[in-house]
């Protein structure tokens, strides 16, 4: 499908205003959340939170948009959807249709299906390392094909790794080499324990805190292409996490809706996930909202990427001055 989702400009001006709305009087609930679109995934990785949950079907497109005009009836504040699964390019014209209803939207994929004409849309592409270890971590050799996908300058792209004792070496190598694509920067997430799965995958709280250092040091050094804040890496720390993801405001603030309609809780993840060991970067950035300064910094943040005044620096020549030796 190549037809273009909603109008950029219009959207973007609707987001400031809704995020200086919140600063001044809070959010509202579920002015942000999450749709399992689908159960069906043409991937089966080893750390996939989703195919514990055990779908097998899921609603029509006539059921979904008689519950979004429910929705609507009753005040939904229809602010952001992230679009997840499952593949939820699976199905693009559902999500297409969909995202009408919202003012601001995610797609989280796998890469593996060209990413359709939808520069207003904030796509999220799971990498999960270099070639080799994505091959550990996926199960299939699909890595050329989705960086072909995702090498994409005219569409809003991060790149997404969920780091796990299985790949947290290739961090380095993954930053250099992905920084020469057209992807707008990589998202770090750590892997979250489910129950079912093999607990291999885990960091222990020690390794993940010598990582979280590694990120700090990268991020003085690629700058934006790292896409969150420093400040937030400090929180993902041991002895601050644990206190963040007890009192989770991704959990009581915010919609998820599985492949059938249901709500789905504590969050996107379900109730297999083990919070108290949480490595989803939602908690944290909820908690840095929280601070009015940083809902401005937020603004501001977008006002720049939408007039092209992101910082791109020459990352090369960083390297070559000696700066990634700083932080290996």
């Amino acid at each position: 499908m190549s037809s273009v989702v909603g109008r950029n400009p219009t959207k973007f001006l609707f987001k400031l205003y809704d995020l200086a709305r919140f600063d001044l009087f809070g959010r509202p609930w579920g002015n942000f959340g999450s749709i399992d679109i689908t159960y069906r995934c043409n991937l089966n990785c080893k750390h996939c939170y989703f195919k514990e949950q055990g779908y097998d079907h899921e609603m029509s497109e006539e059921e979904w948009f008689q519950k979004f005009e429910e929705w609507r009836k009753d005040g939904f504040p229809f602010y952001q959807c992230s679009w997840v699964g499952g593949e939820p390019l699976m199905r693009q014209e559902m999500v297409a249709k969909g995202m009408k209803y919202f003012k601001s939207n995610v797609v989280a994929t796998n890469g593996t299906i060209p990413l359709p004409n939808w520069p207003d849309v904030n796509f999220y592409v799971s990498v999960d390392g270099t070639a080799e270890y994505y091959r550990k971590m996926r199960g299939k050799d699909f890595y050329g094909r989705i960086k072909a996908n995702a090498d994409r300058p005219d569409l809003k792209v991060v790149a997404s790794m969920v780091v796990a004792k299985s790949n947290y070496q290739c961090i380095p190598e993954l930053l250099e080499e992905w920084s020469q694509t057209a992807v707008k920067g990589i998202m770090f997430q750590f892997y979250t324990p489910i129950r079912g799965q093999n607990e291999d995958l885990w960091l222990d709280f020690d390794l993940r805190d010598r990582i979280l250092d590694d990120l700090i040091r990268y991020k003085r050094i690629y700058g934006d292409f790292i896409d969150l804040p420093e400040s937030l890496f400090h929180l993902m720390k041991s002895d601050k996490c644990r206190e963040i993801t007890a009192n989770c405001l991704y959990r009581t603030e915010a919609f998820c809706y599985d492949p059938t309609g249901e709500v789905k809780r504590p969050c996107m993840m379900g109730p297999k996930a083990d919070c108290s060991r949480c490595g989803c970067v939602l908690p944290f950035h909820l908690y840095l909202l929280e601070s009015r300064s940083l809902m401005f910094r937020e603004v501001m943040r977008s006002l720049g990427r939408a007039l092209g005044a992101q910082h791109r620096f020459s990352r090369r020549n960083r390297l070559r001055s000696g700066g990634y030796a700083e932080a290996g």
